[in-house]
């Protein structure tokens, strides 16, 4: 008997052991995405020890730790520069049913610019579940997640791109000429006076409209219940699809079915006797999961920033006495900081009304359009001295150059300490010696 016990529990082990074996070999064989390759070729050149590769490794790395909330539908148009690695993270609900569309729209095509999907778990851990191919991408999520959305162009190019996001169903609405407005009863509603819930939704329609096959699959079992009346199961992309109250049923069992095929017949059968015609349509997967989503319409597109888009990659500056800086593009959160009139922004992007700027100590944030102006009328004039530096960068310990004989030179923003001047058709950042 304890050969018999040993024997079992070696052959489990050995079984755990193969299948956490063929997991590993398969996370092994998944395909590189395309970054990982570039950043693979960038590594294997002979620039691989130079700064710019770190640092372009790295703003993709962080992007992933301070992502913008958003919501679908969005719209964003975001710039990028050759003269500093940057990268782009939007961080999304996803809810179980639901299809995510990312699309790229941009003019210059030249260049690479990289599109990945994150899956945001345990609150730490990202694992890239997909990547974007032809500058779009899709994403059918299984379960209700948080997902991370980065996007990061290839070194040393400049330009801009739209991102637009939507959704959509995964199957197809199960009532002929219905929809989401003839929902009546949803998900999670009341029934038997508090002592359950409603596992499904309920669509009303005429009397024998015909009830279709919301998903390609194979019908698993029809006939009558107390509860459901006359019913039909279909088996369909993994789960168990239950539907209910039916007049007649049209499927056969084990039949094999194509979207749009007709199950049955819309009625009031059993304990909807009392009730007008309608489907109970109900979605299981190792228990009552909410069908809405899986049914629900596909989003509309949103609309175009609605900001001036010529300022978009260049220098701004508050125009008003004051203007807050709001991780979000809204007034619900409080404000990451606030600027005075004058202070300078490197405008990055934009959504709606919205801004997406960062501020010369790199912090990141968004700006009502209606604050800013462009930063190119010059505000006073200062003569430099001797032993003044410029700086390219604001951040930069290393002046770019340090001045010697007195220049006049245009002031057109600040921020702390320093100035944002015009030297030479270039804006740079000046710290007087005096």
């Amino acid at each position: 008997m304890k050969k018999t016990t040993v024997l079992i529990v070696g052959l489990i082990a050995g079984a755990a052991l193969l299948v956490q074996s063929c997991r590993t070999v398969k996370r092994t064989f998944e395909p590189d995405s395309p970054r990982e390759i570039y950043k693979k070729a960038l590594l294997d050149s002979k620039l691989a020890d130079k700064p710019m590769i770190r640092e372009w490794i790295q703003a993709g790395d962080s992007a992933l730790y301070r992502p913008v909330e958003t919501a679908i539908p969005h719209k964003a148009t975001v710039t990028y520069f050759k003269d500093e690695p940057v990268a782009y993270s939007w961080k999304i609900e996803m809810k179980e049913g639901r299809i995510l569309h990312a699309r790229m729209s941009r003019t210059d095509t030249t260049h690479q610019v990289f599109l990945d999907l994150f899956a945001l778990d345990d609150g730490e851990e990202r694992t890239r579940i997909t990547s974007a191919k032809d500058s779009l991408l899709h994403y059918k999520s299984d379960r209700t997640h948080t997902v991370l959305l980065r996007m990061q162009p290839e070194l040393l190019v400049s330009g801009s791109l739209t991102l637009s996001l939507t959704d959509q169903p995964s199957m197809d609405f199960p009532v002929a000429g219905a929809g989401v407005g003839d929902i009546k009863s949803f998900w999670g509603a009341p029934r038997d006076g508090g002592a359950r819930r409603h596992e499904g939704v309920d669509i009303f329609a005429d009397r024998g409209t015909p009830v279709v096959a919301a998903a390609e699959g194979r019908v698993s079992r029809t006939g009558t219940s107390n509860l459901g009346g006359n019913i039909v199961w279909l088996r369909a992309s993994g789960r168990s699809l239950y539907y209910a109250h039916l007049d007649s049923i049209i499927a056969g069992q084990r039949q094999r079915v194509q979207v749009g095929d007709t199950l049955g017949l819309v009625g009031n059968s059993g304990n909807a006797r009392t009730t007008p015609p309608h489907l109970h349509f109900g979605i299981y997967d190792h228990g009552a999961v909410n069908p809405f989503p899986f049914i629900d319409a596909p989003s509309a597109t949103a609309d175009n920033p609605s900001v001036d888009p010529s300022l978009l990659g260049a220098w701004g500056r508050v125009q008003n006495a004051k203007a807050n800086i709001r991780p979000l593009p809204s007034t619900q959160d409080p404000p990451v900081t606030s600027l005075n009139r004058y202070a300078a922004v490197r405008i990055l992007g934009a959504t709606g009304a919205w801004y997406q700027v960062e501020l010369p100590d790199k912090r990141r944030g968004f700006v009502h359009g209606s604050l800013l102006e462009p930063a190119d009328r010059p505000l006073a004039t200062v003569t430099t001295a001797s032993g003044d530096s410029l700086f390219e960068h604001f951040s930069t310990r290393h002046p770019l150059l340090v001045t010697a004989p007195p220049a006049d030179l245009s002031t057109v923003a600040n921020y702390g300490n320093k100035q944002l001047v015009r030297y030479r058709n270039r804006l740079l950042w000046m710290v007087s010696s005096r």
